[in-house]
C-alpha cells in the first residue's frame, strides 16, 4: 500500500526528479520512508542521500546518529550527520525546526529535493496547532505535499551566501501513522524511539498522545475529515491569491522587500489585510497576529504623513517611507565617523557597523553594502588625484562641491531618496569639507 502511494506521488509531483535528500531522524517514520525509496531505487534510477540532524537535546543523541550511520551503511545510502545549536525565543520545537532547515539548506545540492516522512497524523496536528493560534485559511491549510523553504534574508546569510532555497516533498502526507507502523513491522525494520515523544508538555505530543486518540475513538475517520478541511482551506487560499495576484504584483518589489501603499485607503479593509499578509509571506516573514496586523495598518500605513512610523515584527522592522513599506533590519544609529581615502589607496576599506566596504580606484569609488548591493561613483576629473574623506552621520548644513553653496542635510537626503533609517549608515564623500556625493545603492 505505502509503496504504491509513494510511486504514485512521485509520478504526480516529481516525474522528472531523480535526486533526493531524505531527512532521517532514525524514528519509524523516516526509516520507513528511506526503506520505501530504497525499494523504488531497484526499479528507478534514483540517487539517494540522507541527512541526520543532531540537535543535541537528548543524552541519546549520539547513539541515534550512530544508528543512522549503521542503517545507511547497510542500505548503501550516503549519510551526512550535522550537529546544530538549538537556540532562540520561539520555543524549543520551533527553534529546533528552524535550526534543522538551516542546516539542510547548507548541505542540500542544487539538483536535490528534500523528502520528509510527514504523514496524515502530522497533518492533523499541524491543523490543530494553527487552529489554536487563531490562524486564517493559510495556516489552516496545514502542510502541502510539495512546498519550498526559501532563502533567508538575514544579513549574515546574505553575506556568506550559505543558504539556498530548496523544495520539500512529503509523499506520505495522506498515509496514517498506523500504516507506517504496520509496514515497519511487516518488513522487520528497526528504529529508534525518542523519549521526548512521550512528554505531553510539548504541544504536538499533547495533541498526539492525549487529544487526537479520543477524537478518533469517538468519530471514525476523523483524521481524514480534518485533512479534507485543510485541503479546502488550501484551495480557498489559492483562489484568494489568484484573485489578488495582479494587485499584489503591481505593488510588490520582492528584491527590495518593498510594498507600494499608494491609494491604499481606497481598498476595503479585508483587501488591505490580505495584501499585507501575502506580501509578508512572499518575503518569508512570520505572519502577524490579528492585533499586530491592525497595528501595522493603523499605526504605520496610515500614520500622519510627516511621521516616520515603524513596527517590529519578529527580528525585523516594518517601516514606511514615501508611500512604501519596507522590511529592514533593526538598526542602531551609527556614531559620527570619518576616514580619509588617498588617491593611491587601492585597498578595500571596511566601514563600521557592518555597513559595507569601499574601494578607491584611479577614477571611482566603489561602495558595496553587506547585502551585496553595489554603487560605483565616477569621480570628477579634478578630484581623481585628490584626498577624499568619507563621513557617516553628518548633520546640519553642508557646503556642496564645487560651488560651496550650503544646504541642509535633510533636504539632501530627501533629494537622494534615502530613507530615514539609512541616513546614519549611508557614506558621504567630502573634499575640503565640501560634499561631493551621497553613496546610495539602487
Amino acid at each position: 500500500m505505502l509503496i504504491s502511494t509513494l510511486r504514485q506521488q512521485l509520478a504526480i509531483h516529481t516525474p522528472q526528479q531523480t535526486d533526493f535528500l531524505i531527512g532521517l531522524s532514525g524514528g519509524v517514520d523516516s526509516v520507513v520512508l528511506l526503506h520505501l525509496l530504497c525499494q523504488l531505487r531497484q526499479e528507478n534510477p534514483l540517487n539517494l542521500r540522507a541527512i541526520h540532524i543532531h540537535h543535541g537535546l537528548s543524552s541519546n543523541a549520539d547513539s541515534w546518529a550512530e544508528f543512522c550511520q549503521h542503517l545507511c551503511g547497510e542500505w548503501q545510502v550516503p549519510l551526512t550527520v550535522c550537529k546544530v545549536n538549538v537556540s532562540g525565543k520561539q520555543g524549543i520545537e520551533a527553534n529546533a525546526r528552524q535550526a534543522r532547515y538551516q542546516a539542510i539548506a547548507q548541505h542540500i545540492q542544487p539538483n536535490e529535493m528534500l523528502v520528509t516522512a510527514h504523514h496524515l497524523d502530522d497533518q492533523v496536528e499541524t491543523f490543530f496547532l494553527a487552529l489554536k493560534r487563531g490562524s486564517g485559511i493559510t495556516g489552516l491549510s496545514a502542510m502541502k505535499t510539495v512546498s519550498s523553504w526559501g532563502k533567508e534574508m538575514w544579513e549574515e546569510n546574505a553575506r556568506n551566501n550559505t543558504l539556498q532555497e530548496f523544495t520539500i516533498f512529503r509523499p506520505l502526507l495522506t498515509s496514517p501513522k498506523s500504516a507506517i507502523q504496520a509496514y515497519a513491522v511487516t518488513h522487520c525494520l528497526e528504529w529508534i524511539n525518542d523519549e521526548s515523544n512521550a512528554d505531553s508538555r510539548y504541544e504536538r505530543n499533547f495533541l498526539r498522545n492525549d487529544i487526537l486518540p479520543l477524537l478518533n475513538q469517538r468519530w471514525q475517520q476523523f483524521d481524514q475529515m480534518v485533512a479534507r478541511a485543510a485541503q479546502h482551506c488550501a484551495e480557498q487560499q489559492q483562489l484568494v491569491e489568484e484573485l489578488l495576484n495582479d494587485e499584489l504584483h503591481a505593488r510588490l518589489n520582492l528584491a527590495e522587500r518593498r510594498f507600494n501603499i499608494e491609494e491604499f485607503n481606497q481598498l476595503s479593509h479585508l483587501k488591505q489585510q490580505q495584501l499585507i499578509r501575502l506580501w509578508l509571506e512572499k518575503c518569508q516573514m512570520p505572519m502577524p497576529s490579528q492585533i499586530q496586523l491592525e497595528q501595522i495598518i493603523t499605526n504605520v500605513i496610515f500614520a500622519e504623513q510627516d511621521k516616520n512610523p515603524e513596527f517590529r515584527l519578529a527580528d525585523k522592522m516594518l517601516r514606511r517611507y514615501q508611500k512604501h513599506l519596507f522590511i529592514t533590519e533593526i538598526f542602531a544609529d551609527t556614531p559620527p565617523f570619518e576616514q580619509m581615502l588617498l588617491a593611491k589607496q587601492a585597498d578595500e576599506f571596511t566601514l563600521p557597523e557592518n555597513i559595507g566596504t569601499l574601494v578607491r580606484t584611479s577614477d571611482a569609488l566603489i561602495f558595496r553594502k553587506k547585502s551585496g548591493q553595489t554603487h560605483r561613483l565616477l569621480l570628477p576629473t579634478a578630484l581623481q588625484q585628490e584626498p577624499l574623506t568619507i563621513k557617516l552621520n553628518y548633520r546640519g548644513k553642508v557646503p556642496l562641491y564645487p560651488h560651496s553653496k550650503r544646504e541642509e542635510m535633510k533636504k539632501i537626503w530627501q533629494k537622494n531618496n534615502v530613507p530615514v533609517w539609512e541616513r546614519t549608515r549611508t557614506p558621504l564623500v567630502f573634499f575640503n569639507q565640501q560634499l561631493v556625493a551621497v553613496l546610495t545603492t539602487p
